[in-house]
C-alpha cells in the first residue's frame, strides 16, 4: 500500500538537517577554494578548450574561410556583400589587408601606422573587378601564404609575440594583432555566408575564447572612442556558451580592462558569439539578447563602445 505524501514531514526533515549542519572550519574552506582554483581558474567555464596560440587561431580562420570560398558558385562571387563590394571585391579587400599586415610586420618604423583600413585596401578590391573568381581565390591564397611565411620567419617566444606592430592607427602586440586578424577573417566569412544564404557558424571554441578575451580587454578603449567615460566604475560581463567566460573589469582609464574586486556597477550576461557580432558591428547592441542588471545606461555605453572596435 502506497503511503500518502505528507509535506509537513518533509519540512520536519529539512529542519532536522539544518540543525545537524555545521559551518566548516576556516582551513577546510581555504583548502577547498585553493584546490578548486588550481583545477579551474575563476572566470573559466567548465569544459573550457585547451588554449591555442594566436598564430594557430589565425591559421584556423584562414582554413575556415578558404573552405567557404571553395564552395562558392560563380554567381556567388558577384553577390553584394559589404560596403558596396560584392564577394569578389571583399576578398580583394582581404588581399589588401594581408599586404598591409605583412608590410607592418617587415617594417622597422611606423610609417604606415595611420593607413586607413578601408581606403588603403580599395585598390586591391578594385583590381578584382571583372577577373575570373578562380584567379581572385588564388591571389588571396597566395597572399595568405606569404603572410604565413613572413610569420614563420619571426622568432617565436614572448618577446616576439609582444613586439608592437603599428597599423591602421593601432599599436598592438603581434599576438594581439593575430587575434584581431582571426576576428576579421571570421567576420568577413560571416558576411559572405549571409550574402550567399549559407548558415552562420561560430569560430572554433579555442579561437572564440581568444576573441572574447580580447574583446573584453578592449571595452574601455571602445568606450573612449565614443567619448564615454566611466572612471572608477566596473562591469561584470558573463559570456555564455563555448568560448565564453566571466570577467569583472575596470572601465576607467587607470584600471581599464584590468580585473577588479568588489561589486560591479553593471552585469551583462549574453551569448559569447553574439557579443562578438556586436564587437564586429554586425549586430546592434540594442538587438543583443542580454540579461542586464544594475546600471543599464552604463551597459548601453559599453555595447555602443565595443561596436566602434570593428575595422570593417
Amino acid at each position: 500500500m502506497t503511503q500518502a505524501h505528507d509535506p509537513a514531514v518533509d519540512e520536519l526533515r529539512f529542519a532536522l538537517a539544518e540543525a545537524d549542519a555545521v559551518v566548516p572550519p576556516r582551513h577546510v574552506r581555504q583548502l577547498v577554494q585553493t584546490r578548486a582554483l588550481a583545477a579551474r581558474p575563476a572566470g573559466i567555464p567548465v569544459g573550457a578548450p585547451e588554449p591555442i596560440d594566436p598564430a594557430e587561431a589565425f591559421q584556423r580562420a584562414v582554413f575556415s574561410l578558404d573552405a567557404v570560398l571553395s564552395s562558392l558558385e560563380p554567381v556567388d562571387w558577384r553577390t553584394p556583400a559589404l560596403r558596396g563590394l560584392d564577394v569578389q571585391g571583399l576578398i580583394g579587400h582581404l588581399i589588401g589587408v594581408e599586404h598591409g599586415f605583412r608590410r607592418a610586420l617587415e617594417s622597422t618604423d611606423d610609417v604606415h601606422a595611420e593607413d586607413d583600413h578601408v581606403v588603403s585596401t580599395d585598390p586591391f578590391a578594385d583590381e578584382q573587378r571583372g577577373r575570373d573568381p578562380a584567379e581572385t581565390l588564388e591571389a588571396w591564397r597566395d597572399s595568405v601564404r606569404r603572410t604565413r611565411d613572413c610569420l614563420a620567419g619571426i622568432e617565436h617566444g614572448p618577446a616576439a609575440e609582444g613586439r608592437p606592430i603599428a597599423l591602421y592607427g593601432l599599436l598592438l602586440p603581434l599576438a594581439t594583432w593575430l587575434v584581431v586578424r582571426s576576428f576579421e577573417l571570421w567576420t568577413h566569412e560571416e558576411d559572405i555566408r549571409r550574402a550567399t544564404g549559407r548558415p552562420l557558424l561560430p569560430p572554433d571554441t579555442a579561437s572564440l575564447r581568444l576573441m572574447t578575451t580580447l574583446a573584453i580587454g578592449l571595452v574601455p578603449a571602445g568606450m573612449a572612442r565614443t567619448g564615454r567615460t566611466a572612471e572608477g566604475r566596473s562591469a561584470r560581463i558573463v559570456l555564455t556558451g563555448a568560448g565564453g567566460g566571466t570577467w569583472q573589469t575596470g572601465l576607467g582609464a587607470p584600471e581599464g580592462g584590468r580585473p577588479v574586486e568588489g561589486g560591479a556597477n553593471v552585469r551583462i550576461v549574453a551569448d559569447a558569439v553574439d557579443f562578438c557580432r556586436v564587437v564586429a558591428n554586425r549586430l546592434a547592441g540594442s538587438d543583443l539578447d542580454a540579461d542586464i542588471t544594475g546600471d543599464r545606461a552604463l551597459a548601453h555605453d559599453i555595447l555602443a563602445g565595443v561596436a566602434t572596435l570593428a575595422l570593417d
